[in-house]
């Protein structure tokens, strides 16, 4: 039996069949439970939403019924380019741009360059609980636009979205959080990544496509619909890949993303973080490093969507994108990125009457419940400032943008999914030559 409100049971219906169970019973609340009081809640409970309890636990539902799905090679449509993009729109294939057709020889060109089998299954991708597979991989990086030399990246990527510790399941909840996508190694000047001024703006094939290839994905193989499992209030589109200037960091002295991973400088990585909300802080230069690190601080007070989960005793991780011209104020008065995190933790603060409403009283339940990190304190004063992370550790810092700009990039988790996880990217042994004769094409 599952419990939902009336604007999740489509939601609720297309999960339970991607899970196996199409005729799970369920009880229904009219609208929605925030946005009443809790009398009319007992009332509704206690009246038809207990009725329904009653009979989907006592009514045995008919018997389930699953159509199969087609095999890795079988051809599903033949027809022109227009026909085949029209196909795969009316069966919710596309996310209404044009796709590349995957073809069984653009397939095959993908799988060349890695030396992972086709038939592989990387984990169980839900809702929908299908077979994530190198074969799926593949299809959906040619949709996406992607080159076949990116093939080792797309299936890191994928490797890193079926771990658990991610937990890709829960992506169609209602605050829509997307993915940011972090590539670390030499494998980003050998396809072309774009990790200098306008790093995060679509117009570098691998940052974007490889961007829109996680989307994909999401929607093919694990089966985030919108209207249907995707159950994003106001949606957003993917994310563009930042590749991470690993030479600007290396040169001052700092470790890069993928070091403090625990691989060497230079190794091929990719790391997925969830990044519900993205924001500036704009012109944070000043002359005394110490004063660019406030100026940051302040923005990260404004944006305080991570912190309604942090004090129900969740872990978020900030994502904080800095340019190598802050780098080089900070580390000219020998700022260290550990000394940076600390500055980070301790001055990022939240006053807790900027919380409201619902917020509030969610931060006073978890002091009652004994469910809150233990430099929150237990003061019911409001006129205080709360820490907005567990640890100094849970700052992710990544350099990139452009080099000769005062700017910096905010990316604020969401506290109970995507947590961040790191891939190396393997690739095939004869890596240089391959690259080379696909540049040649």
């Amino acid at each position: 039996m599952t419990m939902l409100c009336s604007g999740f049971v489509n939601q609720g219906k297309m999960t339970a069949k991607g899970l196996g169970m199409p005729n799970l019973p369920h009880t229904i609340h009219t609208g929605h439970v925030n946005l009443v009081t809790d009398e009319q809640l007992e009332q509704a409970v206690a009246g038809p939403m207990l009725q329904q309890v009653i009979d989907g636990l006592t009514i045995q539902p008919a018997e389930a019924r699953f159509a199969g799905e087609p095999g890795m090679r079988d051809v599903i449509f033949k027809g022109t380019y227009e026909e085949v993009n029209d196909h795969f729109l009316k069966n919710g294939w596309s996310e209404g741009l044009p796709v590349v057709p995957p073809t069984i020889r653009k397939i095959e060109e993908f799988l060349r360059f890695t030396p992972r089998k086709p038939e592989e299954v990387l984990g169980k991708a839900l809702p929908d609980s299908r077979e994530a597979t190198v074969w799926s991989v593949a299809v959906n990086g040619v949709m996406a636009g992607c080159r076949p030399e990116y093939m080792p990246v797309l299936v890191a990527i994928a490797e890193a979205m079926m771990d658990p510790v991610f937990g890709h399941e829960h992506l169609g909840h209602t605050p829509a959080t997307e993915t940011q996508i972090i590539v670390n190694g030499k494998v980003l000047d050998d396809l072309g990544f774009n990790y200098l001024q306008a790093a995060l703006r679509p117009g570098f094939q691998a940052n974007t496509s490889i961007g829109r290839f996680w989307r994909m994905y999401l929607r093919n193989v694990c089966g985030f619909i919108p209207h249907q499992t995707d159950k994003g209030c106001f949606g957003g589109n993917f994310r563009i890949v930042l590749g991470e200037n690993e030479e600007a960091a290396r040169s001052m002295g700092w470790p890069t993303h993928a070091q403090e991973e625990g691989y060497a400088f230079g190794e091929n990585v990719v790391t997925i973080t969830a990044c519900t909300e993205m924001t500036q802080a704009i012109e944070v230069g000043d002359p005394n490093a110490e004063q660019i690190l406030k100026n940051i601080e302040a923005r990260m007070a404004d944006n305080n969507m991570f912190i309604q989960f942090f004090f129900r005793g969740m872990v978020t991780r900030p994502l904080v994108v800095i340019t190598p011209a802050i780098l080089k104020v900070l580390t000219d008065q020998g700022w260290t990125k550990q000394k940076v995190r600390k500055h980070f933790y301790e001055n990022a603060r939240l006053r807790v009457s900027r919380l409201s409403g619902m917020i509030l009283n969610r931060f006073y339940r978890g002091i009652d419940e004994k469910c809150w990190p233990e430099q929150l304190g237990t003061s019911m004063d409001v006129e205080r400032d709360i820490q907005m992370v567990s640890k100094p550790e849970d700052f992710l810092i990544v350099v990139a943008g452009d080099p000769d700009r005062d700017h910096t990039m905010i990316g604020s988790g969401n506290g109970y999914i995507g947590f961040p996880v790191t891939r190396k990217i393997e690739l095939p042994e004869n890596w240089s030559e391959m690259l080379a004769s696909a540049s040649a094409k």
